[in-house]
């Protein structure tokens, strides 16, 4: 279909045409150009057919006058006024042999400019073992981005709401489909519900790693004290930078347990590290027999931790109540948690309920053993191996890999590692921020795809054009205008620039904004406690409001004067049917006080 003529600007690289203004043509659709290109093979010029995508477009008042009063011009010539469409295009190239070419001469000026065909624009994005994440903004086409693009990591960015988490969970059902291992970071817990509906997608497994013993996991993730480094255990404690002193309290009492795991083999935790410190405040005596105890040879500074205990009793007694702090969290043991208890075929960990000097703690400690087990496999090295290539995907990656000018963190060294040298080793980062002028720009600049989404923010909007050789300036000027869902995919990923609407998901998350009017509408709880009461003569244990809080609403409603609740718990559906205030559940039976009747109370009270 016809829809406009090159009319000005024409290159090998782009074109303007005018555009019939009564066509719907919208922003980003693709269109064609018949064109004579020179065959280099067959000596000779060849009809191709040129496609372009347009990537600005405007409407104007051809016969306006500039010296005139809008106003003026508007009331006297309304119903004469011609309008015309313009587009700038971008040239996409000619596909000769199943290969995209660039022309080498520009379109001529009145060629006709055609609606391309969905063949047309199918070929141009045909991949094998796609990832297929949505559909193509501007027309009902799927599009499948390529698998291999990952190999050369991906920046996930957007404002808040725009739906970087959204396109994050669709990433990694179509990865789990095509047999990936997944690690991902999770800063707040919104990926845990992933774990409750894996069953969705397949016969998948997936493992929470929870970091505080309060927040959602299949298991605690355990750091060994010894592993690392005294300074950075400090941090994870908390101490201030400035508090010196505590801080050589922390490492005597450390490089002391180290001293005595190498001599005895014995496991050795913060227990270990405050008795040392305690040791010291009883006396000279004490630690003479405490050194008397352990055979250590070597350099330990033993006059040190005697002559802190007696002149710095203050620096001691902080120091145990930071390590007992420390201790408190459980994060810290005697051994590490080993990988092979963690990873499933998606792996997420739930930083959720600790500081941030922990969660740097542990997502340096966790990448960094990844990435050497990973070294280790295709070096043939001994130690514990992955036998197979791991996506590792960072939430809030802003948080972990902040500018080195900005401030200084641990799990920063890990994920630069992997985002320079990853790739050799079959560890692959997707990182997803908000904000990428506080991701370091050496680590954004590694991730070759990149997936945009809306952005207002122009310092954000610098940052990912100097971090983007791909995007171009027509593409970074609509970004505060894309609609929620719908991203520029650029970069090994596709094979061109293309802006996709997110498809649907299947997972579970936990990032959705809140709803104020149900956050703020009036506590049931009272009134679902009171008819409890009366039912069962008793208040409702608070192990079955617990369990309750865990079931999922499918749907309710109401025929006559009975209401019925259908609720998913786990892998099955429960229906709740009440009538005159009296619940039978399907699956506990008539009179039974189970948790899915309290949630259909819970729910029927809304019920109208």
């Amino acid at each position: 279909m016809r829809v406009g003529y090159v009319v000005a600007a024409a290159t090998p690289f782009e074109f303007v045409a005018t555009l019939d203004p009564e066509r719907p043509v919208s922003l980003y659709d693709y269109v064609a150009v018949d064109h004579v290109e020179y065959d280099a093979a067959g000596g000779d010029y060849a009809n191709v057919r040129l496609l372009g995508q347009i990537v600005k477009l405007y409407r104007d008042p051809y016969s306006a006058k500039r010296d005139l009063p809008l106003y003026s011009v508007m009331r006297e010539v309304s119903d004469n006024i011609l309008e015309v469409q313009i587009a700038k295009v971008k040239v996409l190239g000619y596909v000769n042999g199943g290969e995209l070419r660039q022309p080498k001469h520009p379109p001529r000026i009145g060629a006709p400019v055609y609606l391309a065909e969905n063949g047309e624009i199918e070929e141009l994005f045909k991949v094998e073992n796609g990832l297929c994440v949505g559909r193509l903004a501007s027309r009902d086409l799927e599009v499948c981005l390529d698998l291999n693009g990952v190999k050369r990591h991906v920046a996930i960015i957007a404002a808040t709401g725009s739906g970087k988490t959204w396109f994050s969970v669709v990433l990694i059902e179509e990865l789990l489909k095509k047999g990936a291992k997944i690690v991902v970071v999770d800063p707040h817990g919104e990926y845990v519900p992933i774990k409750d509906s894996i069953y969705k997608l397949g016969p998948y497994s997936a493992t929470v790693v929870k970091v505080s013993r309060h927040h959602s996991g299949d298991l605690m993730y355990k750091i060994g004290v010894l592993d690392g480094e005294p300074e950075a255990l400090a941090n994870a404690a908390g101490v201030p930078p400035g508090a010196k002193k505590i801080r050589y309290a922390i490492y005597l009492a450390w490089s002391y347990a180290r001293k005595v795991r190498k001599a005895t083999g014995k496991p050795v935790g913060l227990s270990f590290l405050r008795m040392v410190l305690h040791t010291a405040l009883r006396g000279e005596n004490a630690l003479n027999k405490l050194f008397q105890q352990y055979k250590i040879e070597g350099d330990f500074p033993m006059e040190d931790l005697r002559q802190i205990a007696k002149k710095d009793r203050h620096a001691v007694f902080s120091a145990l109540t930071y390590l007992k702090k420390l201790q408190r969290l459980g994060v810290f043991s005697s051994r590490s948690t080993p990988l092979s208890k963690m990873l499933a075929d998606i792996t997420i960990i739930n930083l959720a309920g600790v500081n941030e000097e922990v969660q740097d703690y542990v997502v340096s400690h966790i990448v960094n053993r990844i990435f050497q087990a990973r070294v280790r496999h295709v070096r043939s090295l001994k130690g514990l191996k992955i036998p197979w290539p791991v996506v590792l995907l960072v939430e809030e990656a802003h948080r972990f890999a902040p500018p080195k000018t900005l401030r200084k963190t641990r799990s920063y060294e890990a994920l630069s590692r992997v985002a320079s040298e990853g790739r050799k080793f079959g560890v692959y980062l997707v990182i997803v921020s908000q904000r990428p002028s506080k991701v370091d720009p050496d680590v954004i600049s590694q991730c070759q795809s990149q997936v945009i989404m809306r952005i207002v923010n122009p310092k954000d909007q610098e940052a990912v054009r100097e971090s983007s050789e791909l995007l171009a300036q027509e593409f970074l000027e609509n970004l505060p205008g894309l609609d929620v869902g719908e991203a520029v995919v650029l970069g090994p990923l596709a094979k061109l620039p293309v802006v996709v609407k997110v498809r649907d998901r299947v997972l579970d998350y936990g990032g959705a904004d809140i709803d104020l009017a149900s956050a703020w509408r009036r506590d049931k709880t009272a009134d679902v406690v009171q008819h409890w009461r009366r039912l069962y003569n008793a208040a409702p244990p608070p192990s079955v409001m617990m369990a309750a809080s865990r079931l999922k609403l499918l749907r309710k409603w109401k025929e006559g004067g009975r209401v019925g609740v259908l609720l998913q718990d786990g892998d099955r559906e429960v229906a709740v049917y009440i009538e005159d205030g009296r619940p039978a559940c399907t699956v506990c039976g008539v009179g039974k006080p189970c948790h899915h009747v309290y949630k259909a109370l819970e729910e029927a009270l809304e019920v109208v």
